[in-house]
């Protein structure tokens, strides 16, 4: 087989909305609960992030803000346009809904269980909303923004993501929920899935990127 047509041979995923169920969901749940108009924080999330370094949210995901820093900001935001806000901490009541896509995890084990390295390449909201132990565990290398100093789309995380596989861009599958982030791997040279909430259709194109669609799951341990 030549090197043109050779199947990839590692695989990136994304955390939220990937492993994880619909952000967007979560962040909508919170509104419900907290009587805030549906999509609100999502808007006044895109306005404060409206310049060339992506804002508010561009900042906090390459770690140059605190998420106290950033709640407080976000908080402040809400607040100016009316919004009665639950105390608490603002990103715990947002990411509260977030459950873990299980199926998904059980892709990420099987292409490693086939000797695929795999890794998380994540745009990160803090430290807390991940469950380490469990990344550590299922994962080669994880590359998380707020860690790294870079956030997607950058060319730049991407890059890194393949250094610390120890694979060149080619031969990597990089699976995100957000069309950008995608089209972003793509263009540095990796095989982009969008993930669209169906872990089956994810699995399948991964498989078959990777040369193991016709390979039976392991047994689970």
């Amino acid at each position: 087989m030549s090197p043109a047509v050779r199947p990839a041979a590692g695989l990136l995923l994304d955390f939220g909305g990937v492993l994880t169920t619909s952000v967007t969901a979560s962040f909508a749940a919170f509104e419900r609960a907290a009587g805030l108009p549906e999509g609100i924080v999502v808007a006044v999330l895109l306005d404060a992030s409206r310049d060339a370094e992506d804002g508010l949210v561009g900042r906090f995901e390459r770690g140059e803000l605190s998420p106290q820093a950033f709640e407080a900001e976000l908080r402040s935001r809400l607040e100016g346009q009316g919004q009665r806000l639950p105390s608490g901490p603002l990103l715990t009541g947002l990411f509260a809904g977030l459950r873990p896509d299980e199926a998904v995890w059980d892709l990420a084990r099987r292409v490693r269980a086939a000797g695929r390295p795999t890794g998380l390449l994540s745009n990160s909201w803090g430290h807390a909303i991940y469950p380490w132990d469990r990344l550590r565990a299922a994962f080669d290398v994880l590359v998380v923004s707020g860690e790294v100093g870079l956030r997607k789309p950058d060319p730049a995380i991407y890059a890194l993501a393949a250094e610390r596989l120890a694979l060149p861009p080619s031969r990597i599958v990089f699976v995100d929920d957000l069309e950008r982030n995608v089209a972003a791997a793509r263009a540095c040279g990796m095989v982009g899935i969008q993930h669209r909430r169906e872990a089956a259709a994810t699995t399948d194109a991964v498989l078959a990127a990777l040369g193991l669609a016709d390979r039976d799951p392991p047994a689970k341990q």
